[in-house]
């Protein structure tokens, strides 16, 4: 499994990508932070605002994905960008740009429009630099390698699949990623999808995607996938006639067996059964 190391790319060439962003917060008077795909801080906050202290604290024990919900707690406009390298095609985190503010009305709204354009500048512009700091000294300098852990593996062997189906009920994600990711799951249901084709629609490396989307919605990658597809056959089987051979193909399984098998570890019924038994009610 492989990461992309943000910060090392951040201080890399005697910290250019740092003293570009110092300069042009000072020069702006806006405060801006590079935050990672896990929505921590890279490095410190360029610029000043009111209530850095109380948002580097903030970080420590949670993260910052909900700071665009939470800005007004903090006096402040946000807008943010996200971050790509299009040598490997992947997304390894944001630029966020912020600024005090006091008062909600036209000026606020202009405050905010200003800091949508930078944060659009401040894209291109580390992109761009980027682009030819991982060009020059070869990408397999910025990418870290993991073996397999343990611990994660087990616990993917854990996860119950008979609570899988209550947990996607109630789930809930700010992750402008992951939601972007389960739009596109859920939009794809009759497909064999797998953690690679997903992560690189949102351009993630697949061992950020799979950590990310453990920790936003609670359930691995494999396992909300089969919940969504079960919710669908429920309903499939309930309301209309098509045959469970056809559903199950429907639905991207290559096996009917596989399927009646699955069916039943999430819902504890095999399909007949539960047809038989949902048409009854």
């Amino acid at each position: 499994m492989e990461e992309f190391d943000l910060k090392s790319l951040l201080s890399s060439n005697e910290k250019m990508l740092i003293h570009l962003l110092q300069a042009y917060a000072r020069t702006n008077g806006i405060a801006i932070f590079i935050l990672g795909n896990d929505d921590h801080l890279q490095t410190g906050i360029f610029g000043k605002l009111k209530k850095t202290n109380q948002l580097m604290q903030m970080d420590q024990v949670a993260d910052l994905s909900k700071l665009s919900v939470n800005k007004y707690k903090y006096d402040l406009e946000y807008a943010d960008a996200p971050l790509r390298i299009v040598l490997i095609n992947q997304r390894i985190g944001k630029v966020c740009v912020a600024k005090d503010v006091q008062h909600i009305g036209i000026e606020h709204l202009q405050v905010m429009q200003q800091l949508q354009y930078q944060a659009a500048y401040l894209k291109f512009l580390i992109e761009s630099v980027s682009k030819l700091i991982v060009k020059d000294r070869g990408v397999d300098d910025f990418v870290i390698k993991y073996s397999m852990n343990v611990d994660d593996a087990i616990d993917d062997l854990k996860e119950n699949e008979g609570k899988a189906l209550q947990q996607i009920k109630i789930m809930s994600t700010s992750n402008s990623s992951i939601i972007s990711a389960i739009e596109y799951i859920d939009s794809n249901l009759d497909k064999r999808l797998t953690l690679d084709q997903v992560s690189s629609k949102v351009y993630l490396s697949d061992y950020y995607f799979s950590k990310l989307f453990k920790r936003e919605t609670g359930l691995s990658f494999s396992v909300y996938l089969n919940a969504r597809k079960i919710q669908k056959a429920m309903i499939l089987l309930k309301e209309s006639d098509k045959s469970i051979n056809d559903i199950s193909e429907s639905l991207g399984f290559t096996r009917l067996s596989y399927f009646s098998q699955t069916f039943k570890k999430y819902t504890g019924y095999a399909p007949t059964k539960y047809r038989t038994d949902g048409n009854k009610q």
